[in-house]
């Protein structure tokens, strides 16, 4: 068991911090019940952990059914989810969505005379959500209204999320002080991928050279970052533009943030930032950029713990390829380069063959089809191909190609059917499945199809009229399956 001093319903205090007095610039007097804007989260953004009470706990309405599209629509079956509860407390140190931040999770413990038994185990919170200005955590259980809870923060994701937020700022700063671009958007993705900044234009690569060596001096120099904190309406204090229409109930004074880096920018926020630049360690900018809407563009950055894990990825990605190809990694991009350039040239030269041996197959397809007719008869024959590649449709197409002339030559009123099979048999190295194309006169195309789904099953999923193409599911043709196809063929021509 752990100790909680206890404290007053309306007095509960936060442990020590690490955030210095320097960082909140306010003079607003706290009430009870704090709200978003005020919340201790956005107050001491390296507290952990906080005493708190239950304000209020329901149960979440189960999300509506989507509704269906179309009138032969399928009713698509929900998966049951967990039964979760809306609790909101006093204070949280559980930052909720918002400003371009994703929220915290963390966890609630009930504390009783003052103390969290060892064993208890913890309310999960997966996520905080604005509901005007009241934060609502989602979590795993109810707690009683009054209940007095440990509310503990999830700290590597914060640490994440506020590095990649606090850098944004930066950078925003600095293209705007700098290369007079406007931040349009940007998007805090999850870990860990490279966050971006929607910009006017796509900056060439020197100026992003040049972005990302200021944005790492003024984190060298450790700038301080400092938040004002204001009631909108208060000598002449007003909400900026970019504030959410629903960030005010009528009753309370919803709350002005500005965040300023230090000789730098000022800006309105809501969401955590670290008091130093000097907490970020390091800022990352992708040379590429990525044009969208016009000549609108987005820049990739990393901040804080995703450049190394960006670094640990990318030399893991290197090495495996050096590796592989046996190469240096100085070597790398001609190797590549090279091999692209032997895949280009080996795949025209497949093809080719390919298109010859297709045209050698309709030959010889064609010949014993027209010994099997007879004078006047139905044209048909079959063809059991063996093939590893998984894409043997397209040699079989081929095939089909180079029988058109022959089959559009044949006299009017002869009746023609043919069935190409490929893929692996029993004795392949590995079950990649198979195609099937039957084409020729669109009546006996249909028959033959049905009997396929007669004498298959699920095995061979397909269809089609005048040209009938399905695969074999997941597996080998087995022995016997080309006398089934020809037995096929044989009931369509009857």
């Amino acid at each position: 068991m752990f100790s909680i001093p206890p404290t007053p319903p309306h007095l509960l205090q936060a442990p020590a911090t690490a955030t210095p007095p320097s960082y909140l610039h306010s003079n607003i007097e706290l009430p009870a019940r704090r709200y978003v804007g005020m919340l201790a989260c956005q107050r001491d953004p390296l507290l952990e952990r906080l005493t708190t009470r239950v304000v209020s706990c329901s149960k979440r309405a189960p999300a509506p059914a989507p509704p269906a599209k179309g009138k032969k629509s399928k009713v698509v079956v929900e998966e049951a989810q967990p039964d979760e509860w809306e609790i909101e407390l006093e204070d949280t140190v559980l930052f909720p969505e918002g400003g371009g931040q994703p929220s915290d999770t963390g966890s609630l413990f009930e504390i009783r005379d003052g103390v969290v038994s060892e064993g208890q185990a913890p309310v999960v919170v997966r996520e905080v959500l604005r509901r005007g200005l009241d934060a609502i955590h989602y979590a795993s259980r109810p707690l009683e209204v009054g209940a007095q809870v440990l509310v503990k923060l999830d700290v590597e994701r914060r640490i994440d999320l506020m590095a990649q937020h606090t850098g944004q700022h930066l950078l925003s700063a600095i293209l705007e002080r700098d290369l007079q671009l406007d931040t349009l958007s940007w998007s805090l993705t999850k870990a860990p991928e490279l966050c971006y900044i929607e910009l006017p234009r796509a900056p060439s690569p020197e100026e992003l050279a040049s972005l990302q060596q200021k944005c790492n001096e003024v984190i060298a120099r450790g700038t301080e970052v400092r938040v004002k904190m204001e009631l909108a309406g208060e000598g002449g204090v007003a909400l900026g533009e970019k504030v959410p229409t629903n960030y005010q109930d009528g009753e309370r004074p919803p709350v002005m943030r500005t965040v300023e880096i230090v000789d730098l920018d000022n800006n309105p926020c809501c969401g955590t930032h670290y008091p130093s630049l000097a907490a970020l360690g390091s800022l990352f900018v992708s040379p590429y950029t990525t044009p969208i809407r016009g000549t609108n563009a987005r820049i990739y950055f990393c901040v804080g713990p995703r450049v190394l894990r960006q670094l640990s990825t990318a030399e893991s990605l290197i090495r495996s390829s050096t590796q592989e190809l046996g190469c240096a990694i100085t070597d790398l991009p001609e190797r590549v380069a090279a091999l692209k350039l032997s895949y280009n040239d080996t795949s025209k030269r497949e093809k080719r063959l390919k298109d010859e041996l297709a045209g050698f197959v309709a030959e010889s397809l064609w010949g014993k089809a027209m010994r099997a007719a007879g004078e006047g008869g139905p044209v048909t024959a079959i063809s059991f191909r063996e093939e590893d590649a998984t894409n043997s449709l397209d040699f079989l197409s081929a095939v089909s190609l180079a029988l058109k002339p022959r089959i559009d030559a044949l006299p009017k009123g002869q009746k023609n059917l043919f069935a190409l099979a490929s893929g692996s048999t029993a004795g392949s190295s590995t079950p990649n499945g198979g195609a099937l194309l039957i084409f020729g006169s669109e009546d006996l195309v249909v028959k033959a199809g049905k009997s396929v789904a007669a004498k298959f099953g699920a095995r061979v999923k397909g269809g089609g009229k005048g040209r009938w193409q399905g695969k074999l599911v997941g597996q080998s043709w087995a022995k016997g399956d080309e006398q089934l196809m020809s037995d096929v063929i044989d009931e369509a021509k009857q």
